[in-house]
């Protein structure tokens, strides 16, 4: 009982807060005080970037991706649009066309105007490139026309509820500069600028003079550094060394919120993202259904959330949060943790004595990984399922599991289901399928039909059963198996302000000042 008030309290401090509106968070941030110029930001997190694509949405590629580059608009929290690289747009009145009105004036970090070319081009490479994390959701765009300097026009074949989510995702590049060079430069239009990059180690940028919003950034330089042991993170934050940390272990993150204001903590854009244990639905004996369940009926989630996330979250086995109109609660009861049954279900599957297969984990991509992964060995053996634990680096992890797909079981973790939810099993690799590159590898026609049907109106009347047969059959098939809501806190020291995140928790960094 002591956890759960305590679990309460906290979040009253922090994610009241959190869930604002992105522009009237910053507007409240800015009245408080007025913004002091200069000084050095210094953020660390344990997780290296992998390149500079800001359409891998990866763990190190957060701190960037709204630093260096920029999109055509900005969604707040509540998904209502708001200008960034775009001024204006205008919907079709059939709904296959999207009128987008450019920023004139915007200049590339090398000196560069840009113009609708550069959209053509972001969404060319954004709806082909393997590497990119939503390909599904750019795919429905199915043209960009030009048809004048500051005028790009999005083309689709129907309906698309998702456009907003594409707007505000499809970061900008230099075709100048990319994609060949995106291993070790960046060139954006966003309100920093590169300026060195040491591979697993940090990458400086300083404030870009041309930023089109005059005035800012107010920070003369930004900085992030890896630091791949997270435990370590609270410590540089403590010592002075950094001004913000991300990926600190939640333990740190209650303790450092208690510490009477000396820090802020900010838990990062509600119902983002959760944890999940993935299956490779192409590895025996996964390919049976029943084997999935039975590994979907050993998750311990309230255990998980009770030690490892330190009760700051409530166990789930749902795609969508409570935020989302496609959150069933009713179906919450559909999966659970029981090891009887999950027996049941190995023996129904032709397994009675268990069998022995691989758990790949990584605690420098995300520290709360290996507790989930511990948890679940430790039943799955329960259950006669010996599960061998491979803990790797987050560049191996990126390597075996996202790239290559080479795995039985991983932890991991899903984003965009705080965005429209045709946008969640189209962009989410979690939700998508085997010819999309989904982590899983699942496939199934039925499946397939679900989610374009849920993309085919805007009517959310119809499209609310369509929603719900997606959930159903997900909790039926266990390929992806949800635990538990993955919060993402973000703590900086108090003399850090305008701090704040987008859906996806990437940082803004032009509004960030520092009062010292």
């Amino acid at each position: 009982m002591a956890s759960s008030v305590s679990r309460r309290r906290f979040f009253g401090l922090t994610v009241a807060g959190a869930t604002l509106g992105l522009l009237q968070a910053r507007a409240a941030a800015a009245e408080a005080a007025e913004p002091k110029r200069g000084g050095t930001f210094t953020l660390a997190l344990t997780a290296a970037l992998v390149d500079f694509n800001p359409m891998r949405t990866t763990a190190g590629h957060y701190p960037f991706m709204r630093s260096i580059y920029s999109t055509l608009i900005r969604q707040d929290f509540q998904l209502q649009p708001h200008p960034d690289l775009a001024e204006r747009w205008n919907l079709s009145q059939d709904g296959k066309s999207m009128t987008v009105k450019l920023r004139e004036g915007v200049k590339f970090h090398s000196g560069r105007e840009f113009t609708s070319a550069d959209v053509k081009y972001s969404w060319e490479f954004a709806s082909t490139d393997s590497s990119v994390t939503q390909l599904g959701m750019f795919k429905t765009v199915k043209g960009v026309e030009t048809p004048e300097k500051y005028v790009a026009v999005l083309k689709f074949d129907g309906v698309n509820p998702s456009v907003f989510d594409i707007l505000d995702t499809l970061y900008m590049v230099d075709k100048e500069n990319f994609p060949e060079k995106k291993a070790n430069t960046a060139v954006g239009t966003g309100p920093f600028k590169l300026e060195k990059y040491v591979p697993n180690d940090r990458f400086e940028c300083v404030a870009f003079k041309d930023y089109w919003d005059k005035g800012k950034p107010y920070l003369d330089r930004y900085i992030t550094k890896v630091v791949p042991d997270p435990g370590a993170l609270a410590i540089n934050l403590e010592s002075g060394a950094v001004d913000c940390i991300r990926g600190a272990s939640y333990l740190d993150v209650v303790r450092l919120g208690q510490s009477g204001g000396k820090y802020s903590v900010h838990m990062g854009p509600p119902g983002l993202a959760f944890f999940d244990v993935a299956i490779n639905c192409k590895t025996e004996p996964f390919t049976n259904k029943k084997v999935r369940q039975a590994v979907a009926w050993a998750v311990d989630r309230a255990r998980f959330c009770r030690t490892t996330l330190q009760g700051l979250a409530e166990p789930t086995t749902l795609i969508w949060p409570p935020t989302s109109w496609a959150y069933f609660k009713d179906l919450e009861g559909r999966l659970g943790y029981d090891l009887e049954k999950a027996k049941a279900l190995l023996k129904e599957a032709g397994f009675p004595n268990g069998f022995e297969t691989e758990l790949i984990t990584s605690a420098t991509y995300n520290f709360a990984f290996n507790g989930l992964a511990n948890i679940l060995q430790a039943d799955l053996g329960k259950i006669g399922i010996k599960a061998r634990l491979k803990d790797v680096d987050t560049a191996t992890y990126t390597y075996q599991f996202v790239n290559k797909r080479e795995y039985a079981m991983a932890m991991q973790s899903y984003g965009r289901a705080n965005r429209d939810p045709g946008s969640t099993v189209t962009a989410a690799k979690a939700w998508t399928s085997d010819k999309e590159g989904s982590w899983t590898r699942f496939e199934s026609a039925e499946w397939d039909g679900l989610r374009k049907a849920l993309n085919s109106t805007l009517d959310r009347a119809q499209r609310l059963p369509i929603a719900r047969q997606i959930q159903e059959m997900a909790l039926d098939e266990c390929f992806t198996i949800v635990a538990a809501p993955n919060l993402q806190p973000w703590v900086h020291r108090s003399y850090v302000k305008g701090h704040q995140v987008d859906l996806d928790n990437s940082n803004f960094t032009d509004a960030v000042w520092l009062e010292r």
